[in-house]
């Protein structure tokens, strides 16, 4: 009868690592940018840039949500990182007033501009609400004029 040898195993209180699928993943989409799970916001990211790229932004409704999201989510996210100011309402600050300077200053590509200035028109959301309302009506009342 041959003789079988048994491997010694390791500490038995050690436990193997959590396998990436699930558990590695969904600390992964546990991250979050705004509402926004974080792969889903770097697909939208994606697809932002690629329409940018190509100079033809779409200006249907789709598209505008994805743009004021992300924009006013990307900002919101910026100010509560900021350690004193975050206090006294940075997100708030600059979701609503870091877009209309971007946009002020020509510092978003045009094709962007103007899917949600035609976004704007087409919906009369300028005429509903006040420029300082919210990111979509800093961004669009900024952008028309």
């Amino acid at each position: 009868m041959p003789s079988t040898t048994t491997i010694p195993s390791a500490d038995p209180d050690r436990r193997a690592p959590a396998p990436f699928w699930p558990n590695g993943w969904w600390k992964i989409v546990d991250a979050k940018i705004g509402i926004v799970p974080l792969p889903i916001f770097l697909v939208l990211v994606a697809l932002i840039a690629g329409f940018a790229a190509t100079g033809s932004v779409p200006s249907d409704i789709l598209m505008a949500i994805v743009l004021l999201s992300m924009g006013g989510f990307t900002c919101a996210e910026l100010g509560k990182r900021i350690p004193i100011i975050r206090n006294i309402g940075a997100a708030a600050i600059f979701a609503t007033f870091i877009p209309s300077f971007l946009a002020f200053h020509h510092l978003l590509p045009q094709s962007v501009l103007t899917s949600i200035t035609q976004f704007t028109k087409d919906s009369n959301f300028l005429y509903r609400s006040s420029p300082a309302s919210s990111s979509a009506a800093s961004w669009a009342w900024i952008a028309a004029s």
